[in-house]
């Protein structure tokens, strides 16, 4: 019997990176994991390696850029289900460093509508089934919610900014129900992303991520995992509205 025991977690994003990660844990610990995406073959892939790893898993396909398709999502897995009570909101995109004059409405628009509303659209979906029940809720963040970045976009930068805000502002309404909203904020994280730059060696890596990262290695998702584990589990009890960051030391250096 592992820890999460006979509860439903949904993950939004869980088809890859951070959020498979978080999926792969929170199954392995004996929750059954809903991972909602909009790319089905690799989401099934997911719910697959975890399936054959002996954990319980199934996907359904959802879009966070709309409301409809979410709302369906989460009220078909507790119609179907009978509950949620872990909810991890890691989907997102991104884009790299523009200057303001050169980024465009449509950019912004793009990363705001799933980076930002997205979540916002997964918390509202999440709240009105979780309320009266309680659970744990944890939005995917990112170091560069608490500064500004040479590598990501105005839009990326805000929209993570104000993922904070919203995790703080779920958090003061949900108290009375014992529903917890938390987040984390990784640092450069070793998926598939920094593929190209990991396959340069240890010493490229070195040189590109210490500048960020004092520690001078990317974040292993399995450790995201791990901290998202800890704000879903009973050992969190007294934890909501807090943001941990996993940052190897950078912003200490700020």
């Amino acid at each position: 019997m592992g820890e999460f025991s006979g509860r439903v977690a949904v993950v939004t994003g869980g088809s890859g990176g951070i959020g498979a990660a978080v999926a792969h844990d929170l199954a392995h610990s004996g929750a059954h994991v809903v991972i909602l995406g909009r790319n089905d073959d690799a989401g099934r892939q997911v719910v697959d390696a975890i399936n054959d790893s002996g954990g319980s898993s199934e996907f359904v396909s959802a879009d966070v850029s709309e409301s409809a398709s979410v709302d369906d999502a989460v009220n078909a897995v507790v119609t179907r289900l009978g509950r949620c009570d872990i909810a991890v909101n890691s989907a997102g995109i991104f884009d790299r460093m523009h200057s303001f004059g050169s980024y465009a409405d449509a950019q912004w628009d793009e990363i705001i509508n799933v980076n930002l509303s997205g979540v916002f659209r997964c918390l509202r979906a999440e709240l009105r089934v979780m309320t009266g029940t309680g659970g744990a809720i944890v939005n995917i963040g990112s170091t560069v919610a608490h500064r500004g970045s040479e590598r990501a976009s105005p839009g990326y930068v805000a929209a993570k900014h104000a993922v904070l805000g919203l995790t703080r502002q779920a958090a003061l309404e949900t108290p009375w129900s014992g529903v917890r909203v938390n987040s984390v904020s990784p640092g450069p994280t070793d998926t598939a992303m920094a593929a190209p730059l990991i396959a340069e060696g240890p010493e490229a890596v070195q040189a590109a991520i210490t500048p960020l990262n004092p520690m001078g290695d990317f974040i292993d998702p399995a450790r995201v995992a791990a901290a998202v584990h800890f704000l879903c589990s009973d050992a969190a009890a007294d934890i909501t509205g807090h943001d941990l960051i996993l940052d190897g030391g950078q912003l200490a250096r700020l």
